[in-house]
């Protein structure tokens, strides 16, 4: 599988995430019942959808390195989710429905941007952490389609990050993902 599939499979997971919370949206009529909504539900969305991220670049990253006949074992660790800030996300996200004039547009595009960057970063961190771990791995580069400039300035770096020198660092909406890269 490439990178670009893997990347897919992480944005199908956030579309099917996304048409979860769209069902939230058609229920609720106010602002307090979309708070209450969002605190029960998105706690939920990020640990489903996120750790399915998480397994699926798992999978990949064990795909990459066999097909790379890179020598030695490893398997993959998925990385360790904790807590992803459902909440935290719904209660910033919500904002826009508290102002004078309440902008429903607004907060969904918050929540959903929050929503895809947890469930991506689920996934990255799982092929940076692995790469980390792996003895046979010295760094990771970021892959993507520089749909930003700050995106694009990070992916011409190419294979140039590790434990020691950087995080992934992402945005909302990001569809940038980590590569490993091996001896």
């Amino acid at each position: 599988m490439s990178t670009s599939a893997l990347r897919q499979g992480v944005a199908d997971l956030s579309t099917l995430a996304n048409a979860d919370l769209a069902e939230l949206w058609r229920t609720v009529t106010n602002a307090d019942e979309a708070r209450a909504a969002l605190l029960e539900i998105l706690p939920d969305l990020c640990d489903t959808y996120g750790s399915a991220a998480s397994t699926l670049a798992a999978d990949w990253y064990d795909e990459t390195r066999d097909g790379l006949r890179v020598a030695g074992r490893f398997s993959a660790i998925t990385a360790d989710l904790g807590d992803l800030g459902g909440d935290v996300l719904a209660r910033w996200g919500i904002a826009p429905l508290f102002g004078a004039d309440p902008n429903w547009l607004a907060a969904q595009t918050l929540i959903e941007g929050g929503l895809q960057r947890r469930i991506a970063n689920a996934s990255r961190d799982t092929v940076t952490g692995s790469t980390y771990a792996d003895p046979k791995a010295v760094g990771w580069q970021r892959v993507g389609n520089g749909d930003c400039s700050w995106c694009e300035m990070l992916i011409s770096r190419g294979a140039v990050y590790t434990e020691a020198s950087s995080q992934f660092a992402a945005h909302d909406h990001c569809q940038c993902g980590a590569m490993p890269q091996f001896r």
